[in-house]
């Protein structure tokens, strides 16, 4: 699954020359095999590290992100190419696949030492459940109205799971209607994979992304509980990086970390991709406006 999704955030502070201050920058982990079960008797054995890990191709494509990196940020100065721990900064949820997919990412941005070896900054991590900076919470029983009216449900415990099952029965192609709906993270996962050969009804139930908006409260599901649940800690977290590097000055300003990058299980970018860019941010951005 090519799930490598990419949020840059820079800011630019008004200076007499204009000069970039921060880079935040959230991606969620690379391609990796579903968390659980299989589409196919032959995907074990093809996702030979087992559900929710890493692929060879989610190592490539994370490595292949780093490289582009080095290209905007190390070769052009804006970090040091030996690495410096007061200018670089690496955070990641406790699952496998985000740390390795951090790894691979970081293993490919700096200068390798004198013997050939890579240098790869400290990763960060906390345990996932208390992890509320990248591990979205989906289990409370508010903020799920428009999608218990919209459904027809029950009940409002675990929305997140029973609305899949709502979403393949009224929006997804009739071929769906044989599937089962605990297989759809295994398809949307093993569909790149060229080594797999899905039957010909499972891909037309590769519908990750509208179920992904859904549970985030993003897009044409836009729910401010659900986002600001989802997305708000970590969005604070990257505003308030912005205003630190553009309102510190003289000594406060020195081993300020320039350079932050964070890895989540989920995209928690909230509503759109545009709030990120740093024009919009320009004067008194806020948790209000990029939700709103």
């Amino acid at each position: 699954m090519r799930t490598a999704t990419l949020l840059l955030l820079g800011f630019v502070g008004t200076l007499a020359i204009d000069e970039l201050l921060s880079v935040n920058v959230v991606i969620r982990h690379a391609d990796r095999s579903a968390t659980s079960g299989w589409a196919t008797p032959q995907s074990p054995s093809v996702l030979f590290r087992g559900n929710g890990e890493l692929t060879d191709l989610g190592i490539d494509n994370a490595y292949a992100q780093g490289k582009d990196f080095k290209e905007r940020y190390v070769k052009t100065g804006f970090i040091d190419k030996r690495f410096l721990p007061s200018e670089v900064f690496v955070r990641s949820s406790s699952v496998n696949r985000c740390l390795m997919s951090a790894a691979s990412f970081t293993n490919a941005l700096f200068k390798d030492t004198s013997k050939y070896h890579a240098v790869i900054p400290p990763i960060y991590t906390v345990a996932e459940a208390n992890d509320e900076l990248l591990v979205p919470l989906l289990t409370c029983k508010d903020g799920w109205e428009d999608v218990i009216s919209k459904y027809n449900l029950t009940s409002n415990i675990n929305v997140f799971q029973s609305s899949i099952v709502a979403m393949m029965g009224t929006e997804w192609p009739a071929a769906c209607a044989t599937v089962h709906p605990s297989l759809v993270d295994a398809i949307i996962a093993e569909l790149p994979n060229k080594k797999i050969t899905l039957p010909a009804n499972y891909k037309s139930c590769a519908k990750g992304p509208a179920y992904i908006e859904l549970l985030a409260g993003a897009g044409a599901n836009f729910n401010d509980l659900r986002i600001k649940r989802v997305a708000g800690v970590l969005t604070k977290t990257l505003l308030d990086n912005f205003n630190t590097a553009a309102t510190c000055t003289g000594e406060a300003c020195k081993g300020l970390q320039k350079f932050r990058v964070y890895y989540t299980i989920y995209m928690k970018n909230g509503q759109k991709a545009d709030f990120v860019d740093s024009n919009n941010c320009g004067n008194g951005c806020s948790l209000a406006t990029v939700t709103a």
